[in-house]
């Protein structure tokens, strides 16, 4: 199961063991302390993997004093994929504000970074990232349904997951460089940005045009 960590946002990633109900899932925790029953009680969505497929639920506290949720997986109707549609645009218009409120702190910092631009830098990065990364881990798990509900974008799904993986080692890659010792240059540091700026604007517009249109048309739900 992965949680998005309820205090830094950074997806957790925890073998639970769950129990079939139904559609979905009955997960107990041991305790109160347990890190993932305290990352759904600020955030109730959770990605499952199950036989290695990965399936994004909705996490309901279970009712008569048992510490632990009922998991419901997503399944689409039309409502529901007109409601993705219109949630997919609110977190790509949040992740571009993002992107482009670190593109303006990155042009009004010095020519050469020092470890504490570089540490102010990595901040506003690590926030960003862990945020991005919990967006593509919960949209691998809603593809699952997606593809169920429209066959037809089958391909379109394979890219996105490929684009997925590209992008997390892209910011791997600037991670390491913004934790390196010494000054960095604007121009590397800037280049490196905007080759990860690029590449996620690219999948955000792939993944907007190939995927819009279904969801809110419905046309291949039964």
């Amino acid at each position: 199961m992965t949680t998005a960590d309820a205090g830094t946002g950074r997806p957790r990633i925890t073998r639970v063991d769950c129990r079939r109900s139904g559609s979905g899932y009955l997960a107990y925790a041991p305790d109160a302390d347990s890190p993932w029953y305290a990352d759904l009680l600020v955030s109730p969505q959770a990605t499952l993997e199950i036989d290695g497929v990965p399936y994004v639920a909705r996490a309901v506290p279970l009712e008569g004093g048992e510490r632990g949720f009922a998991l419901h997986l997503l399944e689409l109707d039309a409502a529901r994929g007109r409601a993705i549609a219109d949630q997919l645009l609110v977190h790509h218009g949040e992740l571009r504000k993002a992107l482009a409120a670190a593109r303006a702190e990155l042009d009004g910092a010095p020519v050469a970074h020092g470890p504490g631009v570089r540490r102010e830098l990595f901040g506003h990065c690590v926030t960003f990232c862990n945020g991005l990364r919990m967006h593509h881990i919960r949209e691998d798990g809603a593809f699952t349904a997606i593809e169920k509900a429209y066959p037809g974008l089958a391909p379109a799904l394979a890219r996105l997951r490929e684009e997925h993986e590209t992008v997390s080692r892209a910011l791997l890659d600037l991670d390491e460089l913004l934790q390196g010792d010494g000054e960095l240059g604007s121009a590397a540091l800037r280049e490196e940005f905007d080759r990860v700026a690029k590449g996620l604007e690219d999948h955000f517009a792939y993944e907007e045009a190939n995927l819009l249109p279904a969801l809110r048309g419905g046309s291949s739900l039964p």
